[in-house]
């Protein structure tokens, strides 16, 4: 019974599939040195996802050169439960006229990517 209960369990996890979620990442400049940054994240689902892993790169453009890229924000992995939204914001103290960001989501346990996206804004 045991050996059963164990191949059932390994055959369900084996069945997981990637959570659905749709993501808007804002970028807004609010005065010269500093911008605005607003990731929304939603679980399209009506159940609750796997841990997932977030991170928001950036890079500036100041005077016509590209900053080298740092990270904006990389919470800790959470999960979202059904049809749940989270919003992440960050105050982004530089000088620019011009922004890159690229956002990365994957899941925690496996490292599956499940989205990476590149975004660019000129002010």
């Amino acid at each position: 019974m045991r050996k059963l209960s164990l191949i059932v369990l390994l055959m369900l996890a084996g069945c997981a599939r990637p959570p659905h979620l749709s993501t808007s990442l804002n970028v807004q400049k609010k005065s010269d040195d500093l911008v605005l940054v607003t990731l929304k994240v939603v679980n399209l689902e009506n159940s609750v996802t796997t841990p997932i892993n977030i991170e928001v790169t950036g890079q500036a453009r100041t005077a016509g050169h590209w900053n080298k890229p740092e990270t904006l924000f990389h919470p800790a992995a959470f999960v979202l439960n059904r049809n749940e939204q989270r919003e992440i914001t960050k105050f982004w103290k530089i000088q620019a006229d011009g922004v890159r960001t690229t956002l990365v989501i994957k899941e925690q346990e496996n490292g599956h990517l499940l989205k990476s996206e590149k975004a660019e804004k000129v002010f």
